[in-house]
């Protein structure tokens, strides 16, 4: 019978998850993938044991690294007959199933795995599969599919506050929300601020500002911060933040000024919710938010444009980034007028 696509969820209950593979036992095939690597680590972790309880051995569990596969290779690993345990595993990682080199002959092989047997393909972060094709169909018809995505709102801020109690800190909320809003919501990211800010952190509880101290900040959360200085009329804030971006290297002017225009339309439409007397969900909703302390924060960014400024601001975004496809002209130079001009309120109505 056909398992439930990943696809198909809206948001992987890891506990749920976790819960029915120790009730109903360990299926013969999984597909994991998704942007949550952590989660899909642990929950790797807690299959292999269930599987192999004793502990790994030479007979009893294989790690075969992609991103090409021998499909021989991975039927003698099916083949082996497990010693002194009840199941064998197979962990299969990073193979690059959207261009197998054997489809049918991969496709066979996992539709006849041993009942003794657990195969595993765990694929990194920035796997996205192909289901147009075949192999990814019939995969897709045998394996149990999980994907992780990041946790929800609740599960998030109770696993950063179980992650700082076990470093002796007690953490306030609204640090926990800055924490997600200016390093994302992936835990393999947050787990090194955590350390570093608990490190950092004086008293017993986390404030933001020990946050703010020595937290990294992602290029997102660096734009968010620049336009809410616009909002507040703080331009001489908004453009030593641009400075600042801009002076990294790692930092291309093409990204930084794609996540201008987003976050231009994200206060757009937060605008939009205001003038038409709607709240956070429907921001939440529109702009595929999933934490509404973000949304609350864009309401309260918003207030600082009229709807004509933001509908300018969005084209100028677009205007800036077909001259820096289009010319030879000096892209950071672009950026920064692209962002004058957004301060200087084009469009103002």
């Amino acid at each position: 019978m056909a398992k439930k696509n990943a696809k198909e969820e809206n948001k992987l209950n890891y506990t749920a998850e976790v819960r029915a593979l120790r009730e109903r036992g360990p299926e013969r095939l999984y597909l994991l993938w998704g942007p949550e690597d952590y989660l899909r680590e642990q929950y790797l972790l807690t299959l292999r044991k269930t599987c192999l309880p004793e502990g790994e051995d030479s007979f009893s569990f294989r790690r075969i690294n992609g991103p090409e596969l021998d499909v021989r290779q991975l039927q003698q690993a099916l083949d082996a007959i497990p010693f002194l345990t009840e199941r064998s595993f197979v962990e299969l990682r990073d193979v690059d199933l959207n261009k197998a080199a054997e489809p049918e002959a991969l496709l066979a092989a996992l539709r006849d795995i041993p009942d003794y047997c657990t195969v595993v393909f765990a694929q990194n972060a920035r796997f996205e599969p192909d289901g147009r094709t075949k192999l990814l169909k019939g995969i897709r018809a045998i394996a149990r599919e999980l994907k992780f995505t990041p946790a929800s709102q609740g599960q998030l801020i109770d696993w950063i506050i179980r992650r700082f109690a076990a470093l002796g800190k007690g953490v306030e909320l609204e640090a926990i929300q800055r924490l997600i809003l200016i390093s994302g919501d992936l835990m393999s990211r947050l787990i090194p601020e955590i350390e570093k800010i608990a490190a950092y952190a004086k008293g017993e509880k986390v404030s933001v500002a020990d946050v703010e101290a020595v937290a990294h900040h992602i290029p997102e959360a660096v734009i968010f911060d620049m336009t809410d200085y616009i909002a507040q009329k703080k331009y001489n804030a908004a453009l030593s933040v641009l400075s600042e971006l801009m002076a990294d290297k790692n930092n291309e002017p093409i990204p930084i000024l794609a996540l201008l225009g987003m976050q231009m339309l994200r206060l757009y439409a937060a605008r939009l919710a205001i003038d038409r007397g709607l709240g956070a969900k429907y921001v939440m909703e529109v702009c595929a938010l999933k934490y509404d302390f973000i949304a609350t924060k864009l309401l309260q960014s918003a207030r600082g444009f009229s709807l004509g400024q933001l509908r300018r601001a969005v084209e100028l975004c677009a205007e800036a980034d077909y001259k820096i496809k289009s010319s030879s002209l000096d892209d950071r130079a672009l950026l920064t007028e692209t962002v004058l001009r957004i301060a200087a309120g084009e469009g103002h109505a």
